[in-house]
């Protein structure tokens, strides 16, 4: 299966630095030295970078991905990162994790579980090969263009495509950890700009709904702008995410300072960490 070989975007560039931002503030806070991540990649774009900002904190990551053809680029990315030494990268057969009892200290994902099959497996499979923690991000339902969102893929005739709504929730993921023998010690919100949590630019999006407008939509700049292939990423160099950030950096205002019932509003993911009781 062809692997997509570029992030393309300012919705996926945002997302990416705010993601990489919440682990190392996870990473500060918490010590954990083996982590696996999966069944698969959550965010559009090139698989397999979500946990990086872990391994370059020293954590040792096995990581899963959904085919052969996004192992094999995730592993080039690692390698030119010089961290081919903290990353074990393999394809999840079935979407399943296969790892052994207790052998993590995080076990993670992003987005995963409302692809999954069946959710409460899942979530007691990551339950049973963590040691001590466990997180879980979703899509924010409560965002307020999530509404817009389910209708724009009416409205254009796309299969929604972003798994099952009814995993998306919070609190029953929170009652599926506490089962499996975990206590949830923190509710997060991440990717938090003020734009919509829409997956097509809005200009596309207007168009739907407003078939007049087509033919003046042209493509959005920012597409073409912030594009990055898998050999010049921004994210996880030190200067270039400085350079990045002074560019786009004002568009985290909301992330970094709002109060967390404005941030629901805006988020465009939630996310829950659990800790295993007898730790």
């Amino acid at each position: 299966m062809h692997a997509v070989d570029r992030d393309t975007g300012l919705g996926t560039t945002y997302e990416r630095i705010a993601v990489a931002m919440m682990l190392e503030r996870f990473a500060s806070r918490h010590d954990v030295s083996r982590v696996l991540e999966g069944p698969v990649d959550g965010i559009t774009g090139i698989a397999g970078l979500n946990s990086i900002p872990l391994a370059q904190r020293g954590a040792h990551v096995d990581l899963l991905l959904g085919d052969a053809g996004q192992r094999e680029l995730a592993g080039r990315i690692w390698e030119e990162l010089g961290l081919t030494d903290r990353s074990s990268i393999r394809v999840s057969e079935n979407g399943t994790l296969a790892a052994d009892d207790r052998s993590y200290d995080l076990v993670w994902n992003f987005n995963a579980l409302p692809q999954s099959a069946d959710p409460a497996r899942l979530v007691a499979e990551m339950c049973e090969a963590s040691s001590r923690y466990v997180m879980i991000f979703v899509s924010n339902t409560w965002n307020y263009g999530f509404p817009v969102h389910r209708l724009h893929h009416r409205a254009a005739g796309e299969d929604w495509s972003h798994g099952e709504i009814a995993s998306m929730n919070i609190p029953k993921i929170d009652r599926m950890l506490r089962v499996s023998g975990f206590e949830p010690r923190e509710r997060m919100v991440v990717d938090t700009p003020w734009w919509p949590d829409i997956d097509s630019p809005i200009e596309e999006v207007i168009a739907t709904f407003l078939p007049f407008l087509k033919r003046r939509v042209s493509g959005s700049k920012r597409l073409e702008h912030y594009t990055w292939t898998w050999d010049d990423l921004p994210y996880f160099d030190i200067e270039k995410r400085k350079r990045l950030m002074g560019e786009i950096g004002r568009h985290f205002i909301i992330e970094r300072s709002a109060p967390g019932a404005l941030k629901l509003l805006f988020a465009h993911h939630r996310g829950i960490l659990a800790e295993r009781k007898s730790a």
